[in-house]
C-alpha cells in the first residue's frame, strides 16, 4: 500500500498571520509572498492540513481523543468508570452532567476543531483554484472546514462561523449566522456539496488511499449528515444515496465486524474517511502529541487488568478501565441481537467474561467449566471490584495485541465515517419521508444481517432505525447528538446516581465458585443528570469566552 505522508512543511508559516513580528529575515522559512504559488505548494499546504487534522482530532493535547469522548460519555448507553470515584473525572463530569466551562474534554474538542478550521482557511485564503490540483486541494480543505463546523454546531448549537483567517482584533460572535443552528448546518451542507465536483472519487472499495483523504463520498456524507441534523430529509437522502450507489464502499463481512475497531480494519472497504495516524510521518518520539495520545487512548478504553486474577489473553496493553457499558443498554442489545457476532464483539456478559475468555493464568490447562468455576486464576480479584461496571464488560474498543504495531503504547487510525453510518442515516431519512423503492428498509436490513442479529426489521420505522443505530454505532461519537435531536434524553436524567461496582464473590465473600454481583453507591454531591433546556449543548470553554466578549455562553456553562 502506498503510504500517505503528511509533510511537516508549513509549520514554519502556520502562525504567519500574527502581527508585530520582528522585521528580521528568517533563514530557511518560506514566506507567504513566495508560497502558495505552484501546484506543489498547494499539495504541501494540503499535507500540512492533514497533519493538523491528525494532531487536532486524533491526537490533541490531553489523555484521550476528545471528540468521541465528548459525544459518547454523555450518552444513555455507557458509564464513566475508572479505578475509583474521582479517577477519570474529566470523563465522569461529562457522563454525569456535572461539567462546567473548564472541562478539558470540552476545551480540547472545541480548540481542536477550530485548529483544523484555521489550517483550512490558510489554504482557502491563499490559493487561487486555477489548476486542477489547486481546485482539488481547495475542495478538500473546504470539505474539512465544513465537517469541523458541522461537529461544532452539533456540540455547541451555533458557534462562530470562521470562513477566513481572523485578525487578532476579531471577536466573532456565536448565533451570528442567519437561521441560527439550522442556518449553520445549511452552510456546512452547501460547502460540502459545492466541493464535490473538484474532489477525487475513491477508486474502489479496496482503495486504501481513498479512505484516508477527502473524496466525493466523504463530502456527500458530510452534506447528508448536516442536512439530516437540520431536518432536511429529502436533501439528506439525495446526498447519501449518491454514496450508496457509487459502489465505492461495502460493509465488511460478519466475521470481520470486530476488526473495524482495530488496526486490521484500518482503511478497509467500509471506511469512508479515517484520520490516518498509523501511517503518519509525524509519528516520532515519546513527546509527539499523536503518539502520546494514542497510548493514552488505549489506556483509557482498556480494562484494568491489574484488578483481575490474571490477564485475559486477547487484550494488548493494560488500561485504566475508563468506561463501561450500562446494564440497561446491554440488556436491550442482548434481547435484540442474542449471541450475534456484533453483540459479543460489543460486550461480554458476566458468564462470557468468566468462562468464554482465554485467561493467561489458565492457558494450556484445558480446564472444564466446573474447574474454571473454582479456579483462583480467573475473575475479579481486587476486593474493591471494578468501579463503574454494571455486570457487563465492554469489548468493542478494548485494544488487541495488533493495535501495538507501533510500539507498546498502541496505535490505530481514528474513524470519522464508516459506511454503516451512511446506510443508517439514509434509512432514517427514508423513515422520515418515504421509501418508495424499498432502499431505506434494505439499508437497515443489510446492517442487521451483517451483524448476525436475531432481529430483522420487516418495516421501516423511526423506532427501528433508532434501535439499530444505537446497537451498531455504540461508542462511535453519534449517540448523544442523536438523542438530543430526537428529543430522547429521558435516559440520562439520572446519570451520576446509583453508580455500580462489580465484584466477584469468590474473592470478596470466599464463596466456593465465582459469582459476579453488583452494588451501587452515590458518591456525588449536588446536581447530576441531564436537565432539559440546559444540557442539549455543551458549555463554551472558559478559555474562549474569557478572551471573546461576543461569545455568549450556553446554558450548560452558566
Amino acid at each position: 500500500m502506498r503510504k500517505i505522508i503528511y509533510s511537516l512543511l508549513g509549520v514554519a508559516f502556520l502562525f504567519s498571520a500574527c502581527e508585530d513580528r520582528l522585521d528580521i529575515e528568517q533563514k530557511g522559512v518560506i514566506s507567504f509572498d513566495s508560497f502558495y504559488k505552484t501546484d506543489d505548494d498547494a499539495q504541501n499546504a494540503l499535507n500540512n492540513l492533514y497533519q493538523s487534522f491528525c494532531l487536532n482530532i486524533a491526537g490533541n493535547e490531553g489523555i484521550y481523543v476528545a471528540l468521541p469522548l465528548l459525544f459518547d460519555e454523555a450518552g444513555d448507553d455507557m458509564l464513566a468508570a475508572g479505578n475509583m470515584y474521582g479517577d477519570n473525572d474529566f470523563g465522569a463530569q461529562i457522563n454525569e452532567f456535572r461539567y462546567d466551562s473548564q472541562n478539558e474534554v470540552i476545551k480540547n474538542t472545541y480548540w481542536g476543531l477550530y485548529g483544523v478550521i484555521y489550517d483550512c482557511n490558510l489554504i482557502l485564503d491563499n490559493i487561487e483554484p486555477t489548476t486542477s490540483i489547486k481546485k482539488r486541494v481547495c475542495a478538500e480543505a473546504r470539505t474539512l472546514r465544513a465537517w469541523s463546523h458541522m461537529m461544532l454546531a452539533i456540540a455547541w448549537d451555533c458557534p462562530p462561523l470562521v470562513d477566513h483567517i481572523l485578525k487578532p482584533s476579531d471577536k466573532p460572535a456565536n448565533n451570528a449566522v442567519e437561521g441560527g443552528h439550522n442556518g449553520l448546518l445549511e452552510w456546512c451542507a452547501k460547502e460540502a456539496e459545492a466541493a464535490v465536483a473538484d474532489l477525487d472519487e475513491r477508486e474502489s472499495p479496496s482503495d486504501k488511499v481513498g479512505a484516508s483523504k477527502v473524496t466525493k463520498g466523504f463530502a456527500l456524507t458530510v452534506a447528508g449528515k448536516a442536512r439530516l441534523f437540520k431536518g432536511d430529509y429529502a436533501g439528506a437522502k439525495a446526498n447519501l444515496e449518491q454514496v450508496i450507489t457509487s459502489k465505492k464502499y461495502e460493509l465488511v463481512p460478519t466475521e470481520r465486524w470486530p476488526n473495524l475497531f482495530h488496526a486490521s480494519g484500518d482503511l478497509c472497504e467500509e471506511m469512508i474517511f479515517q484520520a490516518n495516524a498509523l501511517e503518519n510521518a509525524a509519528v516520532g518520539d515519546w513527546s509527539n502529541k499523536i503518539q502520546r495520545t494514542s497510548w493514552m487512548w488505549i489506556q483509557f478504553w482498556n480494562w484494568r487488568t491489574d484488578k483481575l486474577a490474571t490477564k485475559p489473553s486477547f487484550i494488548g496493553p493494560d488500561g485504566w478501565g475508563g468506561h463501561s457499558i450500562r446494564a440497561d443498554f446491554a440488556e436491550r442489545m442482548l434481547a435484540n441481537d442474542g449471541n450475534s457476532p456484533r453483540r459479543k464483539a460489543t460486550f461480554l456478559t458476566g458468564d462470557e467474561f468468566l468462562y468464554e475468555m482465554d485467561w493467561n493464568g489458565t492457558k494450556g490447562e484445558n480446564l472444564t467449566r466446573a474447574e474454571l468455576e473454582k479456579s483462583p486464576k480467573i475473575g475479579i480479584k481486587d476486593p474493591t471490584g471494578l468501579y463503574g461496571f454494571a455486570g457487563y464488560f465492554a469489548n468493542k474498543f478494548v485494544a488487541w495485541p495488533e493495535d501495538n504495531e507501533k510500539g507498546w503504547y498502541g496505535f490505530k487510525n481514528l474513524t470519522i465515517f464508516r459506511y454503516a453510518e451512511v446506510l443508517l442515516m439514509y434509512a432514517e431519512a427514508c423513515a422520515q419521508t418515504s421509501d418508495p423503492n424499498g432502499l431505506g428498509l434494505k439499508c437497515l436490513q443489510d446492517i442487521q444481517k451483517r451483524a448476525g442479529s436475531a432481529h430483522l426489521s420487516t418495516e421501516l420505522t423511526m423506532q427501528e432505525v433508532k434501535n439499530e443505530k444505537s446497537y451498531e454505532m455504540w461508542l462511535e461519537a453519534v449517540r448523544f447528538p442523536d438523542m438530543v435531536r430526537w428529543g430522547d434524553t429521558d435516559g440520562v436524567v439520572n446519570n451520576g446516581k446509583n453508580i455500580p461496582t462489580t465484584y466477584d464473590a469468590f474473592f470478596t465473600k470466599n464463596e466456593p465458585i465465582h459469582r459476579l454481583y453488583v452494588e451501587t453507591s452515590n458518591p456525588n454531591k449536588g446536581q447530576t443528570g441531564f436537565v432539559k433546556g440546559k444540557h442539549e449543548y455543551f458549555a463554551y470553554p472558559f478559555a474562549a469566552t474569557s478572551i471573546n466578549p461576543n461569545l455568549k455562553q450556553n446554558p450548560s456553562g452558566e
